[in-house]
């Protein structure tokens, strides 16, 4: 498989985001050159996720990789009960519920240049309970990405990111962010997914 510079993952030669001459440490958050159409997204707000005291949080939980950097960021809705506005609403009253009590569930898709991270967290009662859960699946180990966009009451949505490793599937309702957003995220996770195909059949 011929892999052209600045394509990802950074074992194919070159670090993430890098052009060719550039230093290391230069590069711009979000996914590298070459993915698709050899232009990168535009970084959406969790696409930075130095700004984000929660994800900071959340990796804190973590050792990163050698060489490794955190190249995305998405955050479910960890009280998500259906699509139906009623069931909104009921997950709404319970998530204000656990908030006034000190509590939280909070849930992180991480995306690195070597790794996707799966990161739980969740708290009752000030503190009194609390759990802590991290699932860590290597880039090549991911075998299908996808979205779905649900509507109810004609403007009340729900949008849904799926992953496929080769042991489980994760669904996350992802918050706060829009349908071109989860485009960008699909589209590069799959040109990864493609990428890692083609070299293992070389």
């Amino acid at each position: 498989m011929n892999v052209h510079p600045g394509q990802y993952p950074p074992q194919y030669g070159q670090q993430p985001g890098q052009q060719p001459g550039q230093p290391y440490g230069q590069q711009p958050h979000g996914y590298p050159p070459g993915y698709p159409h050899g232009q990168a997204p535009q970084a959406t707000p969790q696409g930075a996720p130095v700004a984000n005291p929660r994800v900071q949080e959340a990796l804190a939980q973590v050792d990163l990789l050698a060489s490794e950097q955190v190249v995305y960021t998405l955050q479910a809705d960890g009280f998500f009960l259906g699509s139906n506005p009623m069931l909104k609403l009921f997950a709404a009253i319970a998530s204000m519920i656990v908030t006034l009590t000190g509590g939280y569930i909070r849930i992180f898709l991480i995306v690195t240049n070597q790794r996707v991270l799966f990161i739980k967290a969740t708290q009752v009662w000030c503190g009194w309970g609390r759990v802590r859960g991290v699932n860590s699946i290597a880039l090549p180990g991911i075998k299908e990405v996808g979205s779905t966009r649900e509507t109810q009451a004609c403007c009340i949505n729900t949008r849904t990111i799926q992953i496929q490793s080769l042991t489980q599937r994760y669904n996350l309702v992802v918050k706060r962010i829009g349908d071109q957003e989860i485009r960008n995220f699909v589209t590069n996770l799959s040109a990864v997914i493609v990428a890692n195909t083609s070299r293992a059949s070389v």
